[in-house]
């Protein structure tokens, strides 16, 4: 069972918490090795944004474009490790009821939310900014995202399809975290030309299955 990578244990582990991400924005949930992280996507059809660094350095994060190399998938797939620009595995994929997770798309930008007529949504990438300033961060790097239940795939002749986002209210993940890190989870919306919803994000920290 991928999320029993590590022998469950709550010593010395930091409490248990939830929180509840409104709709564009991004929070800062420090995380440590062992602990369980469940993404909800509360009212379902919409696109979570997942960023991590770690607590040794903002220089090693999560990367989808080293995930995608380290796995040959540029899907996130259940069983899946998702691993930093060093390609040391964070996080682990268990539980998944969304089956389908994008590693190919960036963080959307103000000008991609205008061409598609969301010129009034919050611009990821400003509130994932923003969201590492608040949290007394100062990376080199801003890395792009996994882009939780975002429908991407590729077609005969090598060119994206996004498909619009119809996945149930409650559809989740849940992960087995590997290193000590700050993840960054948004609750923003993609830039991609799809139907999709915008309700919030529930993410729940737990110590045991």
């Amino acid at each position: 069972m991928p999320l029993m990578m590590i022998t469950p244990t709550d010593a010395d582990l930091p409490p248990e918490s939830a929180v509840v991400i409104p709709h564009g924005t991004v929070a800062a949930i420090p995380v440590k090795q062992g602990q369980l992280m469940t993404i909800t996507d509360i009212e379902g059809g919409r696109p979570v944004q997942l960023y991590a660094y770690t607590d040794a350095s903002t220089d090693e994060f999560l990367s989808p474009h080293h995930t995608r190399v380290f796995s040959n998938s540029y899907r996130l797939n259940q069983g899946m490790r998702m691993v930093t620009n060093r390609r040391r595995p964070l996080m682990v994929l268990g539980k998944d009821t969304g089956r389908k997770h994008d590693l190919l798309m960036p963080g959307a930008t103000r000008s991609g939310l205008a061409e598609v007529g969301l010129a009034s949504e919050a611009c990821e990438r400003e509130a994932f900014r923003a969201a590492v300033a608040e949290a007394g961060l100062e990376p080199a790097k801003f890395p792009d995202p996994i882009n939780l239940f975002l429908d991407v795939s590729i077609d005969t002749t090598g060119a994206i399809a996004p498909h619009d986002l119809s996945h149930p209210a409650g559809t989740h993940v849940t992960c087995r975290v590997v290193i000590d890190c700050l993840l960054f989870v948004g609750a923003c919306a993609s830039d991609l030309p799809i139907r999709q919803n915008a309700g919030p994000v529930k993410v729940e920290i737990r110590n045991q299955l």
